[in-house]
């Protein structure tokens, strides 16, 4: 059986395990989607999952943002990480080009401002989205829609309200 947990900010990871263990629980491995969100410790903690309890963790997400900086947890992920394998979906720029970047839109423009993590909510009059480009077009700020392409990506990710 699989159980599923949403991490919560400030979360004990390893605690949280070793609880589970101590209430008679199984952990086979452990999976972190969406890793880049996770806390700097809380990397820390899945390190210690590994070395301490000997429990093998698969973490998955993106290393960059739309700035092309690093998150945080995506940092500390590569740093300690046995092992990083680079698994590159077959996402396309607009132009044909392998996307290798994330860029934010804000009514189909690329901004490079702004924080870190918009999720849902966002309070702008405008549609906020994530589209994928190669470096040369993040580089320059040409989206699709900037460059008037003719067909959207459909890696154009829209965020819609919660």
């Amino acid at each position: 059986m699989t159980d599923a947990v949403e991490v919560q900010d400030g979360q004990d990871l390893y605690g949280y395990l070793v609880d589970h263990l101590s209430q008679g629980g199984r952990a086979d491995y452990v999976i972190a989607d969406e890793a880049q969100f996770l806390a700097e410790e809380q990397i820390d903690q899945l390190a210690r999952v590994v070395d301490d309890l000997e429990i093998d963790v698969y973490a998955f997400g993106i290393t960059t943002d739309f700035r092309s900086k690093l998150f945080p947890g995506s940092q500390r992920l590569v740093e300690l990480a046995d092992r990083v394998e680079v698994l590159q979906v077959e996402a396309l720029c607009w132009c044909g080009a392998r996307a290798t970047h994330n860029a934010r839109t804000v009514g189909g423009v690329m901004v490079v401002e702004g924080a870190q993590v918009v999720i849902g909510d966002v309070d702008q009059a405008d549609t906020v989205g994530y589209e994928v480009l190669c470096r040369r077009h993040h580089r320059r700020r040409m989206t699709a829609a900037s460059a008037h392409a003719a067909v959207l990506s459909p890696d154009v990710l829209p965020m819609q309200q919660v």
